[in-house]
């Protein structure tokens, strides 16, 4: 149990100053509906970067949480239970709202909402799928190391001074840091440059927050690739049935254009906030939403669009987080040679598709190499063309974007001067904190980036300028 930093002594004083900040700042005005977000972002995120992907506590907690978080961490209690739990909650009176973030070793780590004990998630039946043993076989089959046989020498240097600039830090101030963790590099189906931060590996896997989106439109376009589903048909949500809701496409879900009302973010009070840490179906939730618009029309960037898609293809497939778990594992990773892949359950046992994918960067790669060959592996189809190309396709909402796909070019990431300089065809997975899976099909080029930057406009410009030098060098 860790219950610092704040003595009683300075306790008053701190929460004064926290609650006049919180004041101050407009987006943060409401410190009443702001902590749950803090104390159950903090919780989860210390949970799932210690526990699941073996991080250091310490570093977790003070280098990427505290900076997301502040000013909460004035006033927090933290209760760190290693392999169990994380409590955090806010010892100002009146204000505690306490986020309880459990782990389950197969799955990850859940928020335990209001309303739910932990017992009662615990007792969800599960069970973990075996994975294959690691193959020496080179990538993508395998876990042999990067080969950069047959690069010149200009293109080995190129390689590592883009991986310097990516994992370089130009200051000492923790809230402005950029936090790389892993760059990678695969071209024409090899993997050529592999680089982690210092004490981390391979085998730690990675957060991707919105990545996930991609992930689970890869798992749509299996499942309609399967005829579990039919792209062009209603996605048949029970709780819709009645309503003009019940007229919401697959293809309307996944171009982010359902129609239904949304506000995105991060900080505070908000839908997403909202869902992600204090609603145990996460998915039912988001579908409460209003309808605001005609379906197909207006693009709504929403974490809790691929929710909804991940809750109907949990019913598709029977209703059970077991079948979902089982499905995507055995039909999608596996063939991949993707290991200790998850996506976290929220606390009625559906996976959160639109934010809590955690894959080993090599992994996140492997995905992205499976876009750059047209759903093609290894002679095998995963995602049949007709489901491939909607995928990546521009919608009739936003040329940006396509299914859970974002597309160039998207001024939502790509630097403005460095937009001419990346290709047409580039499509990405971007995430939260500076995630990123940038795929350039033409070029036979996939580049990932994870970590958590707190300085984003200096990790984008790093990263499409990598990208831009590659394409170019390549």
């Amino acid at each position: 149990m860790d219950n610092t930093p704040v003595t009683r002594r300075h306790a008053s004083r701190l929460a004064l100053a926290c609650l006049t900040a919180l004041t101050i700042q407009g987006a943060q005005a409401n410190l009443i509906d702001d902590i749950p977000a803090g104390t159950g972002y903090a919780a989860l995120e210390m949970c799932t970067r210690t526990m699941q992907s073996r991080d250091d506590y310490l570093r977790v907690r003070w280098y990427y949480t505290v900076p997301v978080v502040q000013p909460l961490s004035a006033v927090w209690m933290v209760d760190y239970v290693p392999g169990i739990k994380v409590n955090v909650r806010s010892w100002v009176p009146l204000i505690s709202n306490p986020r309880t973030a459990i782990y389950r070793k197969g799955l990850g780590c859940t928020i335990v909402p209001p309303g739910m004990t932990e017992a009662a998630v615990r007792a969800q039946p599960f069970k973990a799928i075996d994975t294959p043993a690691p193959s020496s076989q080179s990538w993508p089959m395998g876990e042999a190391a990067a080969d950069a046989a047959g690069l010149s020498a200009s293109q080995v240097a190129l390689l590592k001074a883009r991986g310097d600039q990516i994992f370089s830090e130009s200051t000492s101030q923790v809230s402005q840091k950029k936090n790389s963790i892993a760059f990678l590099v695969a071209h024409k189906g090899r993997l050529i440059h592999e680089r982690y931060a210092k004490n981390y590996n391979r085998e730690q896997p990675q957060l991707g927050w919105s990545m996930t989106k991609s992930l689970t439109a890869l798992l749509a376009g299996a499942m309609a690739t399967d005829g579990r589903l039919n792209l062009d048909a209603t996605v048949g949500l029970p709780q819709w049935s009645g309503s003009a809701k019940a007229d919401i496409t697959w293809k309307q879900l996944l171009n982010m254009a359902p129609g239904l009302a949304w506000t995105e973010g991060y900080t505070g009070a908000g839908d997403t906030t909202d869902m992600l840490f204090s609603q145990a179906d996460e998915g039912s939730w988001a579908a409460e939403r209003p309808l605001t618009s005609t379906p197909g029309t207006v693009f709504n960037y929403s974490t809790g669009f691929p929710n909804i898609a991940m809750l109907r293809m949990k019913q598709l497939l029977g209703g059970s987080h077991q079948a979902l778990y089982n499905y995507y594992q055995q039909r999608l990773l596996m063939p991949l040679g993707i290991r200790q892949g998850i996506i976290e359950p929220d606390a009625s046992g559906t996976p959160v598709g639109g934010a809590r994918g955690i894959l080993r960067p090599i992994d996140w790669l492997r995905l992205g190499q499976l876009v750059s060959q047209g759903g093609q592996w290894q002679g095998q189809t995963l995602i049949n063309t007709h489901a491939m190309n909607f995928l990546l396709a521009g919608s009739p909402a936003s040329a940006e974007y396509g299914g859970y796909i974002w597309r160039q070019p998207s001024s939502k990431a790509i630097p403005t001067d460095l937009i001419n300089r990346i290709p047409a065809d580039t499509v990405m997975f971007l995430g939260h904190l500076g995630q990123f899976t940038v795929i350039v099909p033409s070029k036979q080029l996939v580049v990932v980036r994870m970590g958590v930057s707190l300085d984003m406009d200096s990790t984008k410009r790093d990263v499409f300028g990598t990208v831009a030098d590659l394409v170019e060098q390549l």
